[in-house]
């Protein structure tokens, strides 16, 4: 199968800072509570601030894989073997592909996105479920990204493309 029949997207990597300065903040509070007085003894506190701790430092490694290491992947093919990655598709699955609007800056959506946990504003919907593509991807790139997966799919479907 040639590269032309195969679209293949991958995105860049978010890399936003203010979810790195925030990881850097529990990493340090968690720090200065382990060294400014957790005892040795298995007391209920300490086994309490243990639990919360391990959760705050997956919390903050978490953060850090989604914005610094995760890229968010596409792989469309009209044959062949589909990659096992989660968003491998066949064009005739989809049914409707569309970009989201921007959260507004107060709503949930918007903060997990500001933290590296958004899942983009691509959202492909196939004949089973609809899923989110597009984290690391800026207003034009996913504009772009959205012209790329509508041509591929029309032009795979032998429908004409709009230019």
């Amino acid at each position: 199968m040639s590269a032309s029949q195969v679209l293949h997207i991958v995105c860049p990597t978010q890399k936003r800072g203010f979810a790195a300065a925030m990881s850097f903040c529990f990493v340090c509070l968690l720090a200065y509570g382990l060294a400014s007085g957790a005892r040795r003894d298995l007391s209920p506190g300490v086994i309490i601030f243990t639990a919360c701790a391990l959760s705050i430092v997956s919390v903050a490694a978490w953060a850090l894989y989604r914005n610094f290491v995760f890229r968010d992947e596409l792989y469309i093919a009209p044959a062949g073997e589909l990659p096992p990655i989660e968003l491998a598709f066949r064009p005739d699955e989809i049914r409707a592909v569309r970009l989201l609007p921007a959260p507004e800056a107060w709503t949930p959506e918007a903060k997990w996105d500001a933290l590296g946990f958004g899942h983009g504003r691509i959202e492909i919907e196939t004949t089973t479920h609809r899923y989110h593509f597009g984290a690391g991807l800026d207003e034009r790139e996913a504009e772009a990204a959205l012209e790329r997966i509508e041509g591929f799919c029309l032009a795979q479907r032998g429908m004409p493309v709009a230019a």
